[in-house]
C-alpha cells in the first residue's frame, strides 16, 4: 500500500507528454479514484482466472474469463505476472507446465491454447480448414522462468528441460527465413494480435488465406523479441540449474547450453535490428519474408524492442517521438492505438468473430509491454502518462458496465454537425463504437489485471517482465547500430 501512495503522488507530477495530444479522457469517475476502483475490481475477481488441474491439464492453471475457458500462452504470462501479489505464480507455473506437457519433443509443436476437454485444439484456425493450428507464442520460457523465480524453485522445471529446448529448436526449424535469417508468424491469429494492420489477410479464418502465399509471411518485431527473451530465460535456467548441480560441481553442459543461448539471442536481436527497424521512419516495422518486402503499417509493434530492452538508446528516443507524434496517430485520448488512425484500415468495429479487432482499439497487454518498456529507457513521464489513461479506461468500464472488456475505442467522439437542428449545429449523439467505451468478451480479466499494478511498478521503477540482458548483450547495444 505504500508503494501504491507513493506511485500516486509521483503521478500527480507527471505533466504529460510534451508536444502531444493533451486532452484527458472524459469520464465517468474522478482520475485520481480510477485506481482504487481498478485495484478493488481486481481484488474482488482475482480467483475468476484460477483453475485446479481439469481433465488434459494436469497442472493448475490460468484463464483469460469471459467467454475464454481454454489455457491460453500470452494470457497466461500476462495474468500472472499481474496477480503475483495474490498467489498467482503455482498458477502461471502450471500453465507453463501444461504447454510443456503437451509440446511434441521431436517437432516442438504446441498450439497457442491447451484445453481441459481436448487434446488437440484449434484455437485459432476454423475446424473445415487445412491451415495449421497456431503454435503458442515464444513465451512459455520465460513465464516459467518468472514463476520460478516469484517460488524460489528452478528444479520444478527441470522435468520439462527437453520440451523447452523443442520449442526453441521449432523456431529455428520451421519459422528462420534463410534470406533474412528473420522468423515469422504463421497468421495474425498466432501472434494474438488477431487482424492487425500488417497482415492484408489475417488468417484461414477469411476467405481470402491462401497457405502457399499467406501461410509464414510476415516477421515483426514481436516474435523477434519474445524469441531472444525466450532463449535469454532458457539460458538463465541453465546456469541456475548448473549451479545446483547434485554433483556438488557446475554442469559443463549447462553452461555450454547457456552460453549457446544467449549467444542465439544477440544473434535474433541483431538480425531483428538490422531488417525491421526503419531507419529513415524512426521505428520498427514489419517484413513479408515471402515477397522480401517492407510492411509500413504503424502499429503498436514499433515500440515493442522497448519491453526486451533491445533497442538502442537512439532507436529508443525515436520511437518515442513516433508513438507520441499526432502526425503518427499512435497516441489517444485513451492510450497506444494498436493500429495507426492514419492507417486505411483503422476501424474501432465491435467485433470478436471471426477476430478481435487490433486494427485500431486500445489493448491493455500492449499499452503495458510499451509503459514498461519506455520506463526502462527513461522515459517514465511518458511511461505514467499511458498508465493514467489506460487505468481511467479500466475504471470507467467497471463503473459504466459493471465489468470489464477486452479492448477498448481509441477514438473520441464524432464531431458530426447536424444542419436541420433549429440553432443550425448541434453534435451527434456519441456512438458506442466512437466514444471510448468498451468493445467485446464481457467479463474478460486476462491482461487487464495488469491495471492492478501497472502504475505503481512505473512510478517505483519496477519491471516484473525483466530478466536481464547479461553483458554481452547489453554490450552490443550500446554500439551504434
Amino acid at each position: 500500500m505504500i508503494r501504491f501512495i507513493q506511485a500516486l503522488l509521483i503521478l500527480s507530477f507527471s505533466a504529460g507528454i510534451r508536444g502531444a495530444d493533451q486532452t484527458k479522457p472524459v469520464l465517468s469517475v474522478s482520475q485520481q479514484s480510477n485506481y482504487d476502483v481498478v485495484r478493488k475490481y481486481v481484488s474482488d475477481h482475482y480467483t475468476d482466472v484460477f483453475r485446479n488441474a481439469s481433465g488434459e491439464l494436469e497442472f493448475p492453471y490460468l484463464v483469460p474469463a469471459g467467454p475464454y475457458e481454454q489455457c491460453w500462452d500470452w494470457d497466461s504470462v500476462f495474468t500472472g505476472v499481474a496477480l503475483l501479489d495474490f498467489g498467482s505464480a503455482p498458477y502461471l507455473a502450471g500453465s507453463m507446465m501444461n504447454f510443456f506437457q503437451q509440446t511434441n519433443l521431436s517437432t516442438g509443436d504446441v498450439t497457442i491454447c491447451v484445453d481441459p476437454t481436448d487434446p488437440h485444439p484449434s484455437c485459432s484456425s476454423r475446424n473445415d480448414s487445412d491451415a495449421v493450428a497456431a503454435h503458442a507464442k515464444p513465451l512459455l520460457i520465460q513465464g516459467a522462468l518468472i514463476a520460478a523465480q516469484a517460488m524460489d524453485d528452478f528444479d520444478q522445471f527441470r522435468p520439462f528441460d527437453d520440451a523447452m529446448e523443442a520449442t526453441l529448436s521449432y523456431w529455428n526449424t520451421t519459422r528462420r527465413d534463410p534470406t533474412t535469417g528473420l522468423y515469422s508468424w504463421h497468421d495474425s491469429m498466432e501472434s494474438g494480435a488477431d487482424n492487425l494492420a500488417t497482415w492484408s489477410c489475417p488468417s484461414s479464418r477469411s476467405d481470402c488465406w491462401v497457405e502457399a502465399g499467406d501461410g509464414d509471411s510476415i516477421a515483426s518485431s514481436d516474435v523477434m523479441t519474445q524469441l531472444a527473451r525466450e532463449h535469454l530465460a532458457y539460458a538463465t535456467f541453465c546456469e541456475t540449474w548448473a549451479a545446483a548441480s547434485a554433483r556438488g560441481t557446475k554442469d559443463t553442459d549447462l553452461e555450454a547450453k547457456a552460453i549457446g543461448h544467449r549467444s542465439a539471442a544477440a544473434e535474433v536481436v541483431a538480425t531483428m535490428n538490422k531488417w525491421l527497424y526503419n531507419n529513415d521512419l524512426g521505428r520498427y516495422m514489419a517484413f513479408n519474408v515471402t515477397s522480401q518486402t517492407a510492411v509500413l503499417n504503424n502499429v503498436y509493434l514499433m515500440g515493442i524492442p522497448l519491453w526486451g530492452g533491445f533497442a538502442t538508446a537512439e532507436q529508443a528516443s525515436r520511437i518515442v517521438q513516433s508513438l507520441f507524434d499526432s502526425a503518427v496517430g499512435m497516441w489517444s485520448r485513451y492510450g497506444i492505438r494498436s493500429t495507426s488512425s492514419k492507417d486505411p484500415l483503422y476501424s474501432n468495429a465491435d467485433i470478436i468473430y471471426p477476430y478481435s479487432n487490433w486494427r485500431g482499439p486500445i489493448w491493455v497487454n500492449a499499452n503495458a509491454m510499451l509503459a514498461y518498456g519506455l520506463a526502462a529507457y527513461g522515459y517514465q513521464e511518458q511511461a505514467l502518462e499511458i498508465c493514467h489513461r489506460v487505468t481511467a479506461v479500466l475504471a470507467n468500464d467497471i463503473v459504466t458496465t459493471g465489468t470489464w472488456h477486452e479492448a477498448y475505442v481509441s477514438s473520441p467522439p464524432p464531431l458530426n454537425l447536424n444542419q436541420n437542428a433549429s440553432n443550425g449545429l448541434s453534435f451527434s449523439a456519441p456512438q458506442s463504437s466512437e466514444n471510448g467505451t468498451a468493445l467485446a468478451a464481457d467479463g474478460f480479466l486476462s491482461w487487464n489485471t495488469l491495471g492492478y499494478r501497472l502504475t505503481s511498478d512505473i512510478a517505483m521503477s519496477v519491471n516484473p517482465f525483466d530478466f536481464g540482458l547479461g553483458p554481452a548483450l547489453q554490450a552490443a547495444l550500446s554500439r551504434p547500430v
